[in-house]
């Protein structure tokens, strides 16, 4: 979008439009530099949010707008009146728009679309919408399934993301903040009763988590990843091991077994009763 083309009807006008130059600034990019508040500085007291945004790529007219409030700048003197409110008014012909989409119980984008048709702001149709008498919508995540809730119960020691990427598998749409809501609403448990760490077992074992993985990596012990999301420096994904293979490993290595150095009572009742 080029400056030029921009209306000059107000600063509140062109909040509800919003312009951006550029690539919005996203990740790491959303935060202001230094030099982007100097710019601020200088451009802001002399012509306002309109003034600032070819100086500012990337950041839109609400964002300059918010943080040369927060920075305590103010825009010209002359141009005091442009922040007066739009007043929308509605028609005969809008109102009709609107209670034939609000009648079919519309999403946020229809919403947006609808604003957009009728050349009025999101937030104005949704009042209109309320004054008409209509039901606002509320655009909520559907409500979790049976089968969703078992997924998250029984998978709960795992991280969010591995149980996201096992609801999609199954057809379902949630975010990792959704399954951690839940689970704690479920009361599920992040521990698991049946299976171990390198790290868990070598503490029972009596040996160093090394030498678990050294079991692992030869082939006496057998083990899978967990799915979690740590990185090599953090020493990457933890071995996960089920409690009736650690029983298999001890049984066929009992030579290597120190009895001495293990948790006797986790050992005698892993050996004696197993854990399937």
């Amino acid at each position: 979008m080029s400056l030029q083309l921009l209306p000059e009807q107000g600063v509140r006008t062109l909040l509800d439009r919003n312009p951006v130059l550029g690539e919005p600034r996203r990740g790491a990019r959303r935060f202001w530099t230094t030099r982007e508040e100097k710019l601020l500085r200088e451009h802001y007291p002399r012509g306002g949010v309109e003034a600032c945004l070819a100086h500012l790529p990337g950041r839109s007219a609400s964002a300059i707008y918010n943080h040369a409030a927060g920075l305590e700048l103010a825009a010209p003197a002359t141009a005091k009146t442009d922040f007066r409110r739009q007043r929308w008014t509605s028609t005969d012909q809008i109102d009709v728009v609107i209670r034939r989409v609000y009648q079919r119980s519309p999403t946020k984008g229809e919403v947006t679309r609808l604003a957009t048709t009728v050349g009025r702001p999101s937030w104005w149709v949704t009042r209109r919408a309320a004054k008409l008498g209509l039901v606002t919508p509320r655009f909520k995540e559907p409500a979790w399934t049976d089968e969703e809730r078992d997924i998250v119960r029984e998978n709960f020691h795992r991280a969010p993301r591995t149980i996201l990427r096992m609801l999609q598998r199954a057809g379902y749409k949630r975010t990792e903040t959704a399954i951690t809501v839940m689970g704690k609403r479920l009361g599920a448990t992040r521990e698991d009763l049946h299976h171990l760490t390198a790290t868990g077992l070598a503490t029972l074992m009596g040996v160093d988590s090394k030498t678990v993985c050294g079991w692992v990596s030869r082939g006496l012990l057998r083990a899978r990843r967990r799915g979690t999301a740590r990185t090599d420096a953090q020493g990457g994904d933890q071995h996960w091991i089920h409690l009736r293979d650690v029983r298999a490993f001890i049984i066929d290595n009992a030579a290597i077994v120190d009895i001495r150095k293990v948790d006797k009572f986790w050992f005698i009742d892993l050996v004696a009763h197993g854990h399937d």
